[in-house]
């Protein structure tokens, strides 16, 4: 018995430790784990729609949203060219959304340009839960709830180009209906001769 005692007392240790690390970061691990799990359902969803429509969807939820984009730069609305440079940088829709929901949602007095931010997740190799305690957030709530609307917008474009694509190639040309021709009138009977007798 006393084995097993000493046995778990690492695993008993690394647990007080993991848990004293958690709390002292600021940001629920479980938090950041849904936020990375919402950032690859988009990826995934987004991989069987039609790019350009996925990107519009992206800036559609941020119309009327101002961001710097770079260090001591002036702030703008978000663009499909935006996007679409951050793609050819290799980051998926999934990262994308969580980076714009990040540099959205900033509360501290100095927030960081969008590129800032990818640099710490890059370069610096931060996950996005230090990226998010570096930038002052207590609580990922706000930015998990970007994400999921954009998860949301990207699976409806993608239902809805699963619809078009079905209906595209099945779809025969309408064959015009050939006229049938009257039927012959059928001849009269002959009217019946009167019994003899009646």
């Amino acid at each position: 018995m006393k084995r097993t005692w000493i046995r778990m007392l690492p695993f008993a240790v690394a647990a007080a430790l993991f848990a004293g690390q958690a709390a002292a970061e600021g940001v629920d691990a479980k938090a950041e784990k849904e936020l990375t799990t919402a950032g690859h359902r988009i990826d995934k969803a987004s991989a069987s729609a039609d790019s350009g429509r996925v990107t519009t969807k992206i800036v559609e939820q941020w119309k009327g949203t101002q961001f710097t984009f770079e260090k001591g730069g002036t702030s703008r609305e978000l663009t499909a060219k935006d996007v679409q440079d951050y793609r050819a940088k290799g980051l998926g829709y999934g990262e994308i959304s969580i980076l714009l929901a990040l540099a959205a949602k900033q509360d501290g007095t100095s927030p960081k340009s969008v590129n800032e931010i990818l640099a710490m997740r890059q370069t610096d190799k931060m996950g996005w839960g230090n990226v998010a305690k570096a930038l002052g957030y207590k609580s990922l709530g706000s930015v998990k709830q970007s994400v999921k609307a954009t998860e949301t917008g990207v699976g409806t474009v993608t239902a809805s180009s699963r619809t078009e694509k079905a209906e595209k190639p099945g779809k025969p040309e309408k064959i015009e209906k050939v006229e049938k021709p009257d039927r012959p009138e059928k001849p009269e009977k002959p009217e019946r001769p009167e019994k003899p007798g009646r």
